[in-house]
């Protein structure tokens, strides 16, 4: 109950639905673990197929209902693949202390949408202008959506766009749109290594992603589509490079004149490859015989470092409240 100027009032929170399933999921896996080579060789990998029916997903519903959204079960979701880990000891020497050990992870997976028919319709269309994200039967959930960007034309400095019969025209439609790109990578894992040598020892892990898109909003927003008061305070550079000026420029942006509001499109959905150094450890243990006489049983001293550095295919930007931020710290552990 909510009380204004006109009297007391009741507040929808949300409507009940005594036909609403619950997410029922079925996970089969099929896993092999190997150890060769007098243990120095591991391979650790599972195959799964994952199926969630039915599947709950919040849509939305006209506002004059009172709610703006409720869950629905829509059909069912199936993801598969697979996923291993394969570490390799390139020093085992576990009694005279050295060890040197490297290991690679790895990930691929697919998903797709089924017996969801046309109840997302009205789902798809009020999200048209607001993100790259459908529900289709057979499309991916990692799917983008958008339609097919052929560039910026070189004698107008106008995008050129494809549309549903294959024509290249110059007016964006919501209708033209296909399936652009999809989030999830091909493969992606971690790459690690582990050292130890008597006293010194140092932890290195490199993450990986191939084969995924992204639309990348920083081109979106802070190069097109860049507002009077964002060009002050946070605009990209390529809002001024880059661009078209003069007849048969062979340009990534449209002219600069044209300040008219950029569509969405697969112009700013781009392949997403990186690598990024993720964690550094490096370390020392002090020989136990020099701290007896400090009545001291183990001191180590630590140093780490995060998000070292990132090697990527896409230029953009996260944010100045969540940056990339590198960090260091020190440890140091005592047993008495």
């Amino acid at each position: 109950w909510l009380q204004n100027n006109f009297g007391t009032g009741l507040y929808i929170n949300g409507f009940g639905d005594p036909n609403l399933e619950w997410q029922k999921t079925l996970d089969k896996n099929i896993g092999l673990d190997l150890s060769v080579l007098k243990n120095r060789l591991h391979l650790n990998m599972d195959v799964y197929h994952k199926s969630t029916d039915p599947l709950l997903a919040s849509v939305g519903i006209p506002l004059s209902v009172g709610i703006s959204n409720r869950l629905m079960n829509v059909g069912m979701q199936v993801d598969k693949g697979f996923m291993g880990t394969l570490r390799y000891s390139i020093i085992y020497k576990p009694h005279e202390r050295k060890n040197w050990t490297t290991s690679l992870s790895f990930r691929h997976g697919t998903a797709y949408y089924n017996k969801i028919g046309n109840r997302l319709d009205s789902y798809n269309r009020e999200n048209l202008t607001k993100n790259l994200t459908r529900y289709y039967d057979g499309a991916s959930p990692t799917a983008l959506w958008s339609v097919v960007s052929k560039g910026i034309d070189p004698s107008t400095g106008r995008e050129i766009f494809l549309n549903s019969n294959g024509a290249m025209v110059y007016t964006h439609s919501f209708n033209d749109e296909v399936e652009v790109g999809d989030s999830r990578p091909i493969i992606e894992g971690v790459f690690g290594n582990t050292f130890y040598w008597k006293g010194f020892s140092a932890n290195l892990h490199i993450r990986y992603s191939y084969g995924g898109d992204m639309f990348n909003t920083t081109l979106y927003s802070k190069v097109e589509n860049i507002s009077s008061s964002e060009i002050l305070k946070n605009q990209d550079r390529r809002a001024l490079y880059n661009r078209w000026q003069n007849i048969g420029d062979i340009a990534e942006f449209k002219g600069i004149s044209l300040n008219e509001q950029t569509p969405i499109s697969s112009r700013f959905v781009q392949t997403n490859n990186y690598i990024s150094f993720e964690s550094m450890r490096v370390g020392y243990e002090l020989n136990p015989r020099l701290l007896e006489k400090f009545s001291i049983s183990y001191l180590q001293l630590n140093a780490y470092m995060n998000d070292i550095a990132r090697i990527g295919s896409i230029k953009n930007e996260r944010g100045i409240d969540y940056p990339f931020a590198r960090s260091i710290s020190f440890g140091l552990n005592v047993n008495f």
